[in-house]
């Protein structure tokens, strides 16, 4: 009977594994209840954080938004800027009312002053001065220098008169007449103790900290630096692109949260001692039971012939053979497998991209290319006779559609015999060529020819580029576009050649009508630039948004343009789909079929349709085809829905129903089943207004009436239009009538005594 010492020792050898296991799952299970606390702790922490600084950002953008807005829409700014008014005195005391107005509109703008660019004045709420007197002309020069700068700067120190105290503060300025004026500036201080006040009044210093720093490194909140013992550790970390602040903030250090630690560490140490004796305890019972493997280890190295001068172990020895075995096999493919066909590709792949070597001579000539040339230049002494050298590059149109014709075999076979056609032909022009394939879909041809007039050279090469197109369509059943480069006459500059006809390739879909496309074409000047046709695109986007039949002369007129420039056929599809992007923008959420025809299979269709076509006008015949699809169903949407018919009833109801806090997009589309995006552009289109503006002038115009009738308390008045509380409502009121609801029902009901005050 077999002993089972060897099946005991083994089984012993696994208990430390499962000691350690069941101790670290105890260990774990304890440190995840741990963690999750903790995981809930930060997230609590960070969620915070993200509402303060989404606060702040929001804040700022208000302020911006209600600023820029002011810019765009009032007139006197722009009269200041041109400073061509008769009555100058009477602009610049309106353009400070407006200056006034918005700094009073909003607690954190500590000051708002422009800067003319005609007399280089600054223009302040206390008046005009010179800039060399104001107190921020360096800030104002600096901006000056770097007009293109966009966001907020860093935390900086201001002061509006020379004597006047400075205070921190962060500044945006915007070039005017807005977006891109070049008459002055408008510089926008908002105060940090502002914000600092903000940032305290949501923020409990007794259950957590929080630190905030500007990009320079300059504390915001706390104003000075407090060392970190006083709080725990840092558990958030923010960063606001749009003020460049960094928010850290954390819980700070409590007995729960150090006993928790302590108990952690206990467990640790455990954990730690425990995997320390099974580790021990397991090379102990390994060593012990790898002595049988290791005498056979021994028996098979002193097989070895020769012997080693250093021990392997067994995956060594392995490892050895296996690397032997490699290299042989390496040896034999490289002195089987190193024929001429490789090297001739090689050859060739190295010639059109620049690679050109000294022994380039020798190494056409062990390949049997271009005997004559290598014949000239060995007599050098008689050769007078200029060379000529050209690249032309096939490339297979429709690919996709190449490659089901057959299997591999056959896609190979038939690649073969179109470079060998290419040759052939070249041949029979009394020129010498090399065809090799270059990728998948392109097979490049290098021309020779000696003795050559220019242009009769040309027209050899245009002449060989129609007869093997004409020759391969014909037997073959391929379409290829062949681009010629430009002609050179140093073996060394082929790869010039080449590249150039890749760039004629680039032209075949407004050059290339016969599939042909010469390099002499090619406009010799800068390329026109793309986004010179958005406003030919923005026109036939609108002209088809108002179903005006005038969209399909702008289609043609644009490709026509592209086909006359001409463009590059990336630029041209590149158009193509910012069209198509733009038309979907304009006419999403109208209705679920035209949303579908616009995104849904057929777009994508009609994409790639473009991506294959060979010319100009097979682009204009599929982008037109395609849009009459969606110009039907757009005219189907506009006849079958009554639009006035349906902003009354949706007038009406606002009217009725302003009061109700949630009247929103998102309710009236689910009262009258429309999308909200659809119920804006309603709006705008019938009314000339937007919704929110329409909603704000009817709570407001109810508001005014219940100030200056009843007694009310401002929170009631501001339940009964349809605000949710009184800071929301005078915030509102403030910003649309110019002053608070409190100061409206004074001026209403006492205006000789307000008056007087």
């Amino acid at each position: 009977m077999l002993s089972k010492n060897w099946y005991r020792r083994l089984l012993l050898s696994y208990f430390p594994i499962f000691l350690l296991t069941v101790s670290i799952l105890i260990f774990l299970s304890f440190l995840v209840i741990n963690e999750i606390s903790r995981q809930e702790t930060a997230k609590a922490d960070r969620i915070s954080t993200g509402y303060m600084k989404d606060t702040l950002e929001r804040s700022v953008s208000e302020v911006e938004l209600d600023i820029l807005s002011d810019l765009e829409t009032s007139n006197v700014y722009r009269l200041f800027l041109n400073n061509d008014q008769a009555d100058r005195t009477a602009v610049t005391y309106q353009t400070i009312d407006r200056l006034r107005m918005l700094e009073n509109n909003n607690e954190l703008i500590a000051s708002i002053y422009m800067y003319r660019d005609a007399d280089q004045q600054i223009l302040t709420l206390h008046g005009i001065k010179e800039l060399s007197a104001f107190a921020d002309r360096d800030f104002v020069q600096k901006a000056l220098k770097a007009p293109e700068q966009r966001g907020w700067s860093s935390v900086r120190l201001f002061a509006e008169m020379t004597n006047d105290p400075k205070q921190q503060v962060i500044t945006m300025y915007k070039r005017v007449p807005l977006p891109f004026g070049d008459q002055g500036l408008v510089v926008i201080n908002i105060s940090v103790y502002a914000m600092q006040q903000t940032i305290a009044s949501m923020f409990n210093p007794q259950v957590s900290f929080l630190e905030v720093h500007d990009a320079s490194g300059l504390s915001i909140y706390p104003a000075t630096d407090i060392s970190n013992a006083e709080h725990g550790k840092t558990l958030t970390t923010l960063y606001s692109d749009r003020l460049g602040w960094t928010f850290e903030s954390g819980i700070r250090a409590g007995q729960l949260f150090a006993w928790v630690s302590v108990i952690s560490y206990i467990w640790i140490l455990i954990g730690i001692f425990v995997v320390g004796v099974s580790i021990v305890y397991i090379i102990y019972i390994t060593r012990k039971n790898y002595k049988p493997i290791q005498v056979m280890m021994e028996r098979i190295e002193s097989l070895q012939l020769g012997g080693e001068s250093t021990r392997k172990d067994e995956l060594s020895l392995i490892d050895h053979a296996l690397e032997s075995l490699i290299e042989q096999t390496i040896d034999y493919e490289q002195q089987h497998h190193e024929n001429l066909l490789i090297r001739r590709r090689r050859l060739f792949m190295n010639w059109i991209e620049g690679e050109h070597a000294e022994s380039m001579q020798q190494e056409l000539r062990n390949v049997h290319i271009f005997n004559e040339y290598i014949h000239s230049s060995i007599h050098t002494d008689s050769y007078t006779e200029i060379p000529y050298y050209a690249v032309i590059v096939a490339e297979i149109k429709d690919y996709d559609a190449f490659r089901e014709k057959g299997n591999v075999q056959e896609h190979n076979t038939l690649k073969l015999a179109l470079t060998n056609v290419l040759q052939e032909l070249v041949q029979q022009e009394g020129l010498q060529g090399w065809s090799e394939w270059i990728s998948v879909r392109r097979a490049g041809i290098i021309i020779y020819g000696i003795d050559e007039e220019e242009r009769q050279w040309n027209r050899r090469l245009f002449v060989l580029a129609a007869n093997s197109r004409e020759w391969v369509e014909q037997h073959l059943q391929v379409t290829i576009t062949l681009g010629t480069g430009v002609t050179v006459h140093d073996i060394s500059q082929v790869h010039q050649s080449y590249e150039s006809a890749l760039q004629s390739l680039g032209y075949s879909l407004t050059l290339g009508r016969d599939g042909i496309v010469m390099y002499s074409d090619l406009p010799q000047g800068r390329e026109q630039e793309s986004y010179r046709y958005l406003q030919n695109i923005a026109d036939l986007v609108k002209a088809f948004r108002l179903t005006q039949e005038v969209w399909r002369d702008h289609l043609k007129q644009m490709l026509d343009r592209a086909e006359s420039e001409p463009l590059r056929d990336e630029s041209i599809r590149s158009l193509v789909l910012s069209l198509l992007q733009m038309l979907s923008r304009e006419l999403e959420g109208m209705s679920e079929p035209l949303d579908l025809l616009l995104t849904g299979d057929t777009a994508n269709a009609t994409i790639e349709s473009i991506a294959e076509a060979e010319t100009i006008e097979d682009v204009y015949h599929v982008l037109h085809h395609y849009l009459d699809q969606v110009y039907a169903h757009y005219i189907e949407v506009g006849e079958s829905t009554n639009y006035h018919a349906l902003i009354g009833e949706m007038k009406s109801y606002i009217e009725d129903h302003f009061a109700n806090p949630d009247l929103s997009l998102n309710h009236l589309s689910e009262r009258f089943n429309v999308t909200p995006k659809h119920v804006s552009h309603l709006f705008k289109a019938e009314l000339d207004i937007k919704f929110i503006d329409f909603l704000v002038q009817l709570r407001l115009r109810r508001a005014e009436e219940l100030l200056s009738s009843t007694e009310d308390t401002i929170q009631n008045i501001a339940i009964q239009v349809g605000y949710a509380n009184s800071i929301t409502f005078g915030r509102v009121f403030k910003r649309i009538i110019g002053v608070t609801p409190g100061d409206y029902r004074k001026l209403k009901m006492k205006p000789a005594a307000y008056e007087s005050k």
